[in-house]
């Protein structure tokens, strides 16, 4: 095989209890069938681990879930390619692509390497300091890619014709003229699932949040026209919303409802209601062919681009969980972050998808680098008023990539420059740089990271007693059951939800007790 895409594996240190296991590449398979589309063939091989007893290397200090580095060579050396072209899900976890591609490289100096995604676009003159790396795919890649395999295949050493792409010619980095984004999306190919075991990654999906199996993420558009300063997908999508037609979105819905028996489906988009027109047109396709399917929107849904007739649509479709990406519950916050949209809308919204029988899951960050406390508290007592069934609230990670970044850097709060300035890339302070991005708090002008982490932890408790008080009224949930599946589902959730309180009372507890 000419051509393998590669899904990476993870490692975390021993230390650490993360374990990530291998998920469905969508990104990948959207590559893969644009170059079999194309008449190139592929192949997709996944990297990763499917459970804790499923190729979980350990070494000396880190532990690998996925495929040894002997049987990675043994894919290589079986299939003979002449292109790999690696995925990068998490900037994370960059240093494992970047391993990857020196275990390419040791095997065959011939077996050209690419990279592409958000991580490669933004930064991808620190990825080709990694001379293992030939190009970087920059932006949205299905175009760039089969032109830039073709050229390969072909021979062809002049690469500065095609649109899209980063290299090294001698010592300089080249840069050829961006990309211009699809227009239609509906030009793009179905997806080629055969390219993948789908029933693996099925099996590898469980929650108490999940109402059926198998799920199955979906994304029917792509980028987003807001501005949100802790932003990084803009890379590839840029501020420009593109959607598929609502017909080639529910025809891919009931192909895998029919072929794969999914059961429920998540909407992956990062704003999928934009054209409000098209997103009713969805859920009165999925009415329309009678698709018995449930699912939801995880990734948060605008709700400015919402109204109620919208709700109710969504909620005879099949939509029975709604997350809505509030993020703060102060104004001047809001217009800082880039969602100056009313609150009053908002609340309203989610109270009326709770009457309609839909949950309502809002999220929150904290730790923007003005925030105060008095702004901090709004936040938390509008998750509690809003009447949202469930609260998140994260820290911010403001990415090196992402423009609040900027002024974290004004303050003198973070600097990471130097990281990516380096000649070579000092895999030990990247991963700490990323540790404390995803696992920790940044500080901020007015609080130490320990301080917010306190914060976060309260804002959870407080939340959780203060829903479990207004569960006590029984029509907040009798709103919710319509069938038998509906009581499991909520008994599931009660459950959880009792859990979590217990918890969260027991470590007050004993905290009283040690004091």
């Amino acid at each position: 095989m000419k051509i393998l895409l590669f899904n990476q594996y993870f490692t975390s240190s021993k230390n650490s209890s993360e374990k990530i296991k291998a998920s469905l590449p969508l990104n990948l398979l959207y590559l893969g069938s644009y170059l079999q589309y194309k008449g190139l063939e592929c192949k997709i091989y996944e990297l990763g681990a499917f459970s804790d007893e499923d190729e979980v290397v350990f070494g000396e200090e880190r532990i690998r879930c996925g495929l040894s580095d002997e049987k990675i060579t043994e894919i290589i050396k079986t299939e003979n390619p002449k292109i790999i072209a690696i995925g990068c899900m998490y900037s994370r976890h960059y240093i494992d692509v970047v391993n990857i591609a020196k275990l390419i490289k040791s095997i065959s100096q011939e077996i050209k390497v690419i990279i592409g995604g958000n991580h490669a676009t933004d930064l991808c003159d620190m990825v080709l300091k990694t001379p293992q790396f030939d190009f970087v795919v920059r932006g949205e890649g299905e175009i760039t890619i089969h032109e830039l395999c073709q050229a390969i295949l072909s021979g062809q050493k002049d690469f500065s014709t095609i649109k899209g792409l980063a290299y090294r010619q001698g010592n300089e980095i080249v840069k050829t003229e961006n990309r211009e984004l699809i227009k239609n999306l509906d030009d793009l190919p179905p997806l080629d699932y055969s390219l993948v075991d789908l029933k693996r990654y099925l099996r590898n999906v469980k929650s108490p949040y999940i109402m059926r199996s198998p799920v199955m993420g979906i994304a029917s558009s792509r980028g987003c026209p807001g501005h949100c300063v802790y932003c990084t997908v803009k890379a590839v999508w840029g501020r420009r919303w593109r959607a598929r037609s609502a017909m080639r979105t529910v025809d891919e819905i009931e192909h895998l409802h029919k072929k794969y028996g999914i059961g429920e489906f998540s909407f992956l988009d990062d704003s999928a209601s934009v054209d409000k027109k098209r997103w009713n047109d969805i859920c009165y396709e999925i009415r329309r062919r009678r698709l018995n399917i449930k699912w939801s929107t995880p990734n948060g849904i605008a709700h400015w681009t919402l109204d109620k007739p919208t709700l109710l649509n969504m909620k005879k479709a099949g939509c029975y969980r709604i997350t809505f990406g509030i993020e703060s519950g102060d104004s001047e916050m809001r217009k800082f972050i880039g969602k100056p949209y009313p609150l009053s809308q908002a609340k309203e919204l989610i109270q009326y998808a709770n009457k309609i029988g839909m949950w309502t899951i809002c999220t929150h960050i904290i730790g923007f680098p003005y925030e105060t406390r008095r702004q901090i508290m709004r936040t938390i007592r509008f998750a509690k008023i809003s009447g949202t069934d469930f609260a998140a609230f994260y820290s911010l990670s403001p990415m090196p990539t992402a423009d609040v970044y900027q002024y974290f850097k004004k303050e003198g709060l973070l600097d990471f420059d130097f990281i990516f300035s380096d000649e070579n890339l000092n895999s030990d302070k990247y991963e700490e740089m990323y540790q404390m991005l995803s696992d920790g708090n940044a500080p901020t002008v007015y609080f130490k990271p320990e301080q917010l982490g306190q914060i976060i932890a309260d804002a959870y408790k407080s939340f959780i007693f203060y829903r479990a008080l207004t569960f006590l009224n029984p029509m907040r949930t009798i709103r919710k059951i319509n069938s038998i599946e509906d009581l499991r589902y909520t008994a599931r959730l009660v459950f959880t939800g009792i859990k979590l309180l217990t918890k969260s009372f027991y470590k007050k507890t004993t905290q009283a007790l040690i004091r």
